[in-house]
């Protein structure tokens, strides 16, 4: 800037710095090149050969970098989600649907943490979470999936000795440690508040107890209507007709100030729409495996 201005002061005053600062930049340089670049009069300096070199070639690097440096800038951002889901909803809702989200969000990246831990938005780099809670989390923005509802499952083997809830004493109930009271609550809306079951199983996932239930482990209580979508319904009964019990509702929440955020909303939009249209479909799955309570029907793909 100095050469191209060819006064010290000048330069100084453009790049908001002391005159004696752009001077002493000038000559570290000279002491680090082993060269003069400016030839100095009272009160303008020029360029020397070698300086001028040097000056047309810093030009054309500049000019390259700002160039580089606005072609990045100006290139269209990938959309890039964190999502943190629970395993069911993550293997149930999530996986199957990544094609239809890419399909409309070409190039979009999505990052899944499939956990049962809490988000916290204070500290987590985690954008979306589907969680399945009684009330959202004040102070976030949060979007209502589904409800849902507690529903004992067991396999075919197991059903043919539980005619009703009060022969669960005589069985092994699944529990599923991030809901450690879910059986305690349905227990009660049957009125069976002091039942003891035969034995108990805790694992730290509704698709564990689910292969725990299809080898005859244990009843679940599986979550209607996501459960109806689970790769070991057809291996699985509901055992007998019983109260239904709420479980929750699963909800879908980011931060607040995330409303205007371009990868978040496109996410929120798509999912709903998926979980919506689903609905009817849920409504017939759940029709087909229900008609399964107390009927002695074998599940779908039996043998005899």
């Amino acid at each position: 800037m100095a050469g191209r201005l060819q006064s010290i002061r000048d330069a100084a005053i453009e790049l908001h710095v002391s005159p004696s600062a752009v001077s002493h930049h000038v000559r570290a340089m000279e002491d680090w090149l082993g060269a003069p670049l400016f030839v100095r009069s009272v009160r303008q300096i020029r360029l020397t050969e070698a300086g001028q070199r040097l000056s047309d070639d810093l030009n054309v690097a500049f000019k390259g970098l700002n160039a580089a440096l606005a072609s990045a800038q100006e290139a269209p951002r990938p959309l890039t989600i964190r999502v943190s889901a629970l395993p069911l909803f993550t293997s149930v809702c999530l996986i199957p649907r990544l094609a239809s989200f890419e399909a409309r969000f070409p190039g979009a990246a999505i990052e899944i943490e499939t956990s049962n831990r809490v988000v916290d938005f204070d500290n987590d780099t985690v954008d979306v979470a589907i969680r399945n809670i009684r009330q959202p989390t004040q102070g976030l923005t949060a979007y209502k999936l589904m409800d849902l509802r507690a529903t004992p499952l067991c396999s075919p083997t197991l059903a043919d000795d539980l005619k009703s809830p009060g022969d669960l004493r005589r069985a092994t109930l699944i529990h599923i440690s991030s809901r450690p009271d879910g059986w305690r609550k349905w227990l009660s809306a049957q009125g069976m508040a002091e039942l003891e079951p035969r034995g108990i199983l805790t694992v730290d996932t509704l698709p564990a107890a689910l292969d725990l239930a299809t080898h005859g482990r244990g009843v679940i209580l599986g979550l209607d209507p996501l459960i109806w979508d689970a790769a070991q319904i057809d291996r699985l009964v509901v055992p007998f007709a019983s109260a239904p019990v709420s479980a929750g509702t699963y909800f879908l929440v980011h931060r607040r100030h995330d409303r205007s955020n371009v990868a978040i909303q496109a996410f929120v939009r798509w999912l709903r729409e998926e979980v919506k249209s689903d609905a009817a479909r849920f409504a017939r799955l759940r029709s087909i495996h229900g008609s399964r309570i107390a009927s002695g029907a074998e599940p779908s793909g039996s043998q005899p």
